[in-house]
């Protein structure tokens, strides 16, 4: 994405932009030990001279380093060539053992001729865990070697890793009231993970002057300055567990008092006031009305009648999806349109340079999943605003319009013998492939479909079989792959994607990746959602933060600290595997822990609404332990996974003697649930601070599963 002001503000990208070659998009993990037999020790030499040999930095804390770095081979040096050149570095322990080879790769920015010295300040990010590091830097032709293994001398610079501890670290993680949120797994690797998603909280943190007074918000990344509407919207199920309320809505407030005459919203706004939008999207002016139900949730329809820019919230809301039947709704198909680009993406098929985010006279028309998901969730979240403010007849009009896109949906992109949805249908006749683009599974669309209730129970489960056979037919790294199979080589003409499995064509983005695996716990697939999310964690674990997209292999590119992928694997965390799904007017525990164990507490600052548990198995695996609190003042409903065996599938039908199953040691009246592959014991309750315990008494039940 690059962004710019005035004359060239056409020159923006939504998401990687022209940053291939900038230093956080190159992959880690490119090994160079190949060595050509061509490749001569005379050819590539280097020698480093290093001003500051030491420095201090905080866990995943980025500091800059500069070097000069001298040519004393026979070869140019150029980070264009084919293999081209780059510097990089190995991470070395205190006591210089290998930690890791292949780190990021810094391009340089013109070719280095033998003799010349060049200069670099490059930004090195620290390593997750505390302690005592060395970088020693290096030159590599990609894919050939390393020079120091071709005999040249490398610069060790020594690392102090001071630890990152938040405040409420200190604190106890009991039962009681509190105003944080933390939790403690079982599996070392979750907990790391919420450490990626705090830290990726904490630097996309922003705060300005708008046109509506202190905008506070998240920038969408390390590389993406500005506030997006649809990163952002990614984001609050998450941020809303730290931040306090003007983080949830002054962004948004914000973007809406810059809406058009038209009724259109901005794609971003940053700090210098500067705005700009992708316009062969179609998923802004939803976006915004999926954030401001998110506000409502936690603080009430009330400020929905509060002004931006002199007019009523809830009227803005409104007439930013008018803008969207006026201007993006096929009349033929009845179906929201958007250029041709990849499933959720910006980038069109037809140019090769930044124009390929807008409308032009060349854009190829289409509707696709995607799109017709967002806008159903968005009329359906806008129909609930205006029922809850006493707007009967203003709420049908939007519930009738989403029921009209969700069958116009199932008759043009549904795709029975497939079990999912077209990426798109075309909606001109100017363009035709070679290939069958009906067959690409658009994870991003699909899964979108799954969550905003697009699709039916059936189509769920259809679609989520997909995505995990497709997975498995692909061999990716991990479940986040968003268009498998990718577009052939050539298919788009811009570098960012004219190649299969790179940036939006293939890559794998956790952003929908993590979606996935809440789809997977919301529709009865538990255990295999728990299954993918190890794998995300361990790969980004691996990779040291939590970055843009990655590679098949799982090594990292586009931008660090990416706000997408922080959103969707933080409500994997909090709402698919410990179940916690808490509003100011509804709670609902549903723990998918199996035989894990945690104790977590989530912490809604704008509500003061907390809730807490601590679920455990008893050391012979024959019962479980439930204990919880919460100031949620109403009732709702208790529903954990069974951890041991199911009975036989064609028995649904309950029987109380399966169960011994008592609330404060007192028998507890419960229903037993299936959905797909899940068993679920449920009950209402209030959830004022008891204890739930579960012992089977059926034949069989006797050992735990996961």
């Amino acid at each position: 994405m690059l962004t710019s002001s005035g004359s060239q503000r056409r020159a923006r990208f939504r998401r990687a932009g022209l940053i291939a070659l900038a230093a956080w998009s190159l992959a880690c993990g490119n090994s160079a030990d190949r060595m050509d037999r061509a490749t001569s020790p005379r050819d590539y030499a280097c020698r480093f001279q290093v001003g500051a040999d030491s420095f201090i930095a905080p866990e995943a804390g980025t500091f800059e380093v500069s070097l000069k770095v001298r040519n004393e081979g026979r070869a140019v040096w150029a980070s264009t060539d084919r293999p081209p050149c780059f510097l990089s570095y190995h991470l070395l322990d205190g006591q210089k053992k290998m930690i890791r080879r292949d780190n990021i790769r810094f391009p340089l920015s013109r070719p280095v001729k033998p003799g010349e010295a060049y200069p670099a300040r490059v930004k090195v990010k620290a390593p997750l865990e505390a302690g005592r590091y060395i970088l020693e830097f290096d030159m590599v032709r990609e894919g050939v070697a390393w020079f120091k293994d071709l005999g040249s001398p490398t610069a060790h610079l020594s690392l102090k890793v001071t630890p990152r501890v938040w405040p409420d670290d200190r604190r106890p993680l009991s039962l009681a009231e509190g105003d944080f949120t933390r939790f403690e797994s079982s599996r070392p690797a979750f907990n790391t993970l919420l450490k990626l998603i705090r830290l990726t909280l904490d630097e996309d943190e922003v705060s300005f002057k708008g046109v509506t007074g202190k905008v506070s918000g998240f920038k969408a990344g390390d590389s993406y300055p500005q506030v997006w509407l649809r990163d952002a919207n990614t984001v609050l199920p998450v941020s809303r567990c730290y931040f306090d309320r003007d983080h949830l809505r002054s962004w948004l407030v914000e973007h809406l008092a810059r809406q058009k005459a038209d009724g259109s919203l901005e794609d971003w706004v940053d700090a210098a006031g500067e705005t700009g939008k992708n316009t062969a999207e179609s998923d802004q002016e939803a976006s915004a009305v999926q954030a401001a139900a998110q506000v409502c949730f936690l603080l009430g329809t009330d400020w929905l009648t509060g002004q931006a820019a002199g007019r009523p919230i809830i009227d803005r809301l409104d007439k930013a999806l008018r803008f969207v039947l006026a201007d993006r709704l096929d009349e033929r198909t009845g179906l929201i349109k958007s250029g041709h680009t990849i499933d959720w993406g910006d980038v069109d098929i037809e140019d090769s340079d930044e124009r390929a985010v807008d409308v032009d006279e060349g854009t190829h028309w289409t509707a696709g999943i995607y799109a017709q998901s967002m806008f159903y969730r968005a009329a359906r979240d806008l129909a609930w605003m205006f029922d809850r403010l006493g707007h009967k007849d203003r709420s049908l009009a939007w519930t009738l319009k989403a029921q009209t896109l969700r069958t116009n949906a199932d008759q043009r992109l549904w795709q029975k013998d497939k079990g999912f949805y077209r990426v798109h249908i075309h909606l001109d006749a100017g363009l035709t492939h070679a290939f069958d683009e009906d067959d690409m599974f658009a994870m991003g669309g699909n899964v979108a479909a799954v969550l905003t209730g697009l699709a039916d129970e059936t189509k769920s489960a259809l679609i989520l079989e997909q995505a995990l056979s497709r997975r498995k037919a692909y061999g990716l790294s991990t479940a986040s792959g968003v268009l498998l199979p990718p577009y052939p080589k050539g298919a788009f003409r811009h570098p960012l994607v004219d190649d299969p499995y790179e940036y939006q064509n293939g890559g794998q983005w956790d952003w929908f990746g993590g979606l996935l695996v809440l789809a997977l716990y919301d529709n009865g697939f538990s255990r295999r959602a728990t299954d993918m999310l190890a794998e995300i964690a361990a790969k980004n674990i691996a990779n040291g933060g939590l970055f843009e997209w990655d590679d098949p292999r799982g090594s990292p590119r586009g931008s660090d600290f990416y706000a997408g992928s922080a959103g969707s694997l933080g409500r994997a965390l909090f709402e698919g595997y410990f179940g916690v799904k808490l509003t100011a007017d509804s709670l609902r525990l549903e723990p998918r822990l199996g035989t894990d164990k945690a104790r977590i507490r989530v912490h809604l600052p704008a509500a003061n609404l907390f809730a807490a548990y601590d679920y455990r198995l008893a050391p012979d695996g024959r019962s479980l332990v439930f204990d919880f609190n919460s100031n949620f003042p109403g009732r709702g409903r208790l529903r954990i996974l069974l951890p041991w065996p199911s009975r036989a599938r064609d028995s649904l039908q309950v029987k109380s003697s399966d169960y011994e199953v008592t609330l404060d040691g007192r028998a507890a009246a419960f229903a037993e649930v299936r959905t797909n592959e899940d068993e679920y014991l449920e009950l209402e309750t209030d959830f004022r601070n008891h204890r739930l315990e579960v012992r089977p008494n059926a034949p069989g039940r006797s050992r735990p599963r996961r």
